[in-house]
């Protein structure tokens, strides 16, 4: 058994590399559910798994951006393309701050999309600099300028004298403007003015383009505007306009810029770190098929050989014997079960729709042998057909229905009701907060008769290694419950527990129709 603990804890590590990285990163579904955020995320809202994930990350945006954010992600995630977006996120402590959030598409080897995988940045200090610079340059005086074409004539005010690094008293002519124009932007700029004057769209002019300061040699960006005014013979008589600083403005779209570049080298380098991850996910899942239950096998079997061959055991060497083989096959089950869960993240198949109905058929085959042992008496009613994976969705009923066998009243024969119906998204219970969001949930409830549990502990159960009973009184891994859990997060749904001691026990399933 102490063999198996470094692997459990190299397992841990791993998912949790993300955790380690200086931004918030996030993972979605083909169906635009969030699956995984980092603790970065819930350490800076505060928010839990349950709260977060699915759609749930939306709540933690400001309302007056939460729907813009979620129309440009649903969008994206449709058109299967990279998005950026900014919005207020909120804090623990309820304060808000700017976030840039960038999401590109995942795909396999075969170009299945996968979802997206993202980052969520803190732009708060460059946002509100940039919003004060906006406000400055609005508020700023503007540079005007008069051209006369058929005389030649220019006059500039000061302010746009100042653009090109002249003084007040210092006089304009338009070669001198060009000669003013970065040598770069110079033609283009020329172009332009050329095709306002002889009426390309209708005289209008915009541009944008550096000067140079003709005495200062400072280098600025500008914004120019004009409109150019036509005699009868369709002559320019008259070309008057607007020129404004943007500098501060490029400066920032730059550093915005290198922010996003930046930002991309992490995502590639996270996405490289996941990747990693899965690797190592699928050669632990292969060891822990192989390498760690060959070990336990060699411990059955030998204890099974002493037990037979050696006729003189005492009674105390037989009862260490059982011991030791059934902490050998606990172990076995242990590693099974960790096996299957972890596999829930790393091996999901591609949606398709599957009928519960020959799902709980199915499940009820297997089982046939313990029913018929208990006489257990499943009633199933009428099931839907959902969207989802059928190996996940057999893991799920299969692990309800063997609770439900397992923990029955000593001396009664267990009797299971399993019912379904359509729930409008209005009609939901507060507290379901279901992973996808649907007009309609199928609402699937599997009702037994058993010893039942208290429900301050409903959420608990749901828990990898949590049990309500000793194991000496019920057998399991305490793993079951956590994989229900985590087949129905897969499937964009939610499942809840209800129950009183001695009074059985229900467990509801939410799942978007």
């Amino acid at each position: 058994m102490p063999s198996a603990l470094p692997d459990q804890s190299k397992l841990d590590q791993l998912l949790l590399l993300a955790d380690d990285l200086p931004v918030m990163v996030w993972v979605t579904q083909p169906d635009a559910t969030c699956v995984f955020l980092n603790q970065r995320w819930y350490d800076y809202t505060g928010q839990n798994a349950a709260e977060a994930l699915g759609l749930g990350w939306l709540t933690a945006v400001h309302p007056d951006d939460a729907k813009m954010s979620g129309d440009i992600f649903l969008t994206a995630n449709q058109a299967q393309q990279p998005f950026a977006l900014d919005y207020r996120l909120r804090a623990a402590d309820g304060s808000y701050r700017w976030m840039k959030d960038t999401g590109r598409p995942r795909f396999n080897d075969r170009g299945t999309f996968l979802g997206f995988f993202g980052t969520v940045t803190d732009i708060h200090e460059l946002k509100i600099t940039q919003q004060r610079l906006q406000m400055a340059i609005e508020s700023t005086e503007l540079g005007t300028w008069d051209l006369n074409p058929v005389t030649g004539e220019l006059i500039w005010s000061n302010q746009c004298k100042a653009l090109f690094g002249l003084p007040p008293q210092a006089s304009v002519s338009y070669p001198l403007f060009l000669q003013g124009v970065h040598p770069d932007d110079r033609q283009r700029t020329d172009a332009v003015v050329q095709a306002a004057l002889q009426g390309h769209q209708e005289g209008f002019y915009s541009i944008e383009y550096r000067t140079i300061g003709l005495t200062d040699g400072q280098l600025r960006w500008v914004r120019a505007q004009g409109q150019a005014y036509f005699d009868q013979q369709g002559v320019a008589t008259r070309f008057v306009g607007m020129v404004v600083d943007i500098t501060h403005h490029k400066l920032t779209s730059e550093l915005l810029e290198q922010r996003v570049a930046q930002q991309t080298h992490q995502l590639q380098v996270a996405n490289h770190e996941l990747q990693r991850s899965n690797e190592s996910l699928q050669q632990f899942a292969f060891i822990a098929s192989h390498d760690l239950q060959e070990p336990l096998r060699k411990i059955q079997q030998f204890g099974n050989l002493l037990k037979t061959r050696q006729a003189d055991l005492t009674e105390e060497s037989l009862l260490y014997l059982d011991r030791m083989q059934s902490g050998a096959s606990r172990m076995s089950t242990l590693i099974k079960d960790l096996l299957d869960f972890s596999r829930l993240s790393t091996q999901q198949e591609a949606s398709k729709p599957v009928s519960l109905q020959t799902v709980v058929e199915g499940v009820l085959t297997t089982l046939e042998f313990q029913m018929d042992e208990l006489s257990a008496q499943i009633r199933v009613g009428l099931l839907p057909t959902v969207v989802g994976d059928a190996s996940q969705l057999n893991q799920l009923f299969q692990n309800l229905l063997s609770n439900a066998l397992k923990f029955r009243r000593p001396g009664q024969q267990p009797l299971i009701d399993i019912k379904a119906g359509l729930l409008a998204v209005e009609k939901l219970p507060s507290g379901v907060k279901p992973g996808r969001s649907s007009i309609a949930y199928h609402q699937i409830a599997v009702i037994d008769d058993g010893i039942g549990f208290d429900e301050k502990h409903a959420d608990r159960i749901f828990q990898v290694f949590q049990r309500l009973h000793g194991k000496s009184e019920y057998a399991g891994t305490g793993i079951g419950l956590a994989i229900c859990e985590k087949v129905v997060a897969n499937h964009g749904g939610a499942i809840t527990a209800t129950s009183q001691p001695g009074q059985g026990a229900t467990f509801t399933i939410y799942l978007p129709a």
